[in-house]
């Protein structure tokens, strides 16, 4: 595991973020699986609000109609892609009836996962896995869906991720989810002054734009059939909110992980709230 110093240092430059990202998103999550757990329950992603709900309503919720615009049901094999602790897929597992593969980088979100899932009575219908999204490690056409809920921000080359999915969709498979972006129109200068500060402390080595991303799925061969700025859909300020409540509760003085919590919670509330860094949905399929 890489030292507190060692990690500071790799997240400074996108390049580094980008070269050694195996190492980074370990190291990061040791940092902040905990504090996630503790303010986003098992669900490390952030929903659409309808009104004044509580938060695990607006994560099932999501994670619920997902299940719902992508048909799964008993007898479709369905994959998470950056599965986290496991929290959507069990979700979506237990609700549809679907078997849910999940496969995650960090190794100790799998066993969160694993275990999570078996408290459930859920481990004949979810499947848990370390692996890269980058390489994923199933023969072609194995899975009816895919889902991925503010992930795929992690990987380097999110092109190649999107083709790795196509991959092991069957044709007519559905592919579904969220995930980190930032504003169709930002500058450089934006980028450099909004969501670079963003992904320094988030570990994600860079963020597309929604147009870049139904751009790099059109690339890969699919089919894109929806896709919006989830602003569209409902109030996304409670999960800025939260990230600058989650800040003010970091006290100073702070330790160097508590800092570099701080740091992430009060650039992602910043560009969230300033509209720069948003919440991209879309649903595509495989042609076939």
């Amino acid at each position: 595991m890489l030292s507190p110093a060692e990690f500071t240092e790799l997240v400074h430059t996108p390049t580094s973020r980008r070269d050694r990202y195996s190492e980074m998103l370990p190291a990061f999550y040791a940092i902040a699986t905990d504090p996630y757990r503790g303010n986003w329950a098992e669900s490390f992603h952030l929903p659409p609000f309808e009104g004044n709900e509580p938060l695990e309503r607006a994560l099932a919720e999501q994670e619920h109609r997902l299940a719902r615009v992508a048909g799964l049901r008993a007898g479709k094999r369905v994959l998470d892609v950056g599965c986290g602790v496991g929290g959507p897929a069990i979700s979506i597992a237990e609700y549809s009836g679907a078997h849910v593969t999940g496969v995650n980088i960090v190794p100790r979100h799998v066993e969160i996962a694993t275990a999570k899932a078996a408290s459930r009575g859920l481990q004949y219908v979810t499947d848990f896995r370390v692996a890269d999204m980058m390489d994923l490690p199933f023969d072609e056409a194995t899975f009816d869906a895919a889902f991925s809920f503010d992930a795929i921000c992690h990987a380097p080359d999110k092109n190649t991720v999107y083709a790795q999915i196509a991959r092991v969709l069957k044709p007519g498979g559905i592919f579904i989810g969220a995930d980190w972006l930032c504003a169709d129109d930002l500058t450089p200068d934006d980028y450099q002054q909004w969501i670079e500060p963003v992904c320094k402390y988030a570990a994600l080595p860079s963020v597309l734009s929604l147009r870049q991303v139904v751009d790099g799925f059109t690339g890969a061969g699919f089919v894109v059939d929806d896709y919006c700025d989830l602003a569209s859909r409902g109030d996304m300020s409670p999960n800025w909110r939260l990230f600058e409540h989650a800040a003010a509760t970091i006290e100073a003085p702070r330790t160097p992980e508590k800092e570099f919590m701080y740091q992430h919670c009060l650039t992602t509330a910043r560009a969230g709230q300033a509209g720069k860094l948003v919440i991209g949905y879309w649903c595509a399929r495989r042609p076939g």
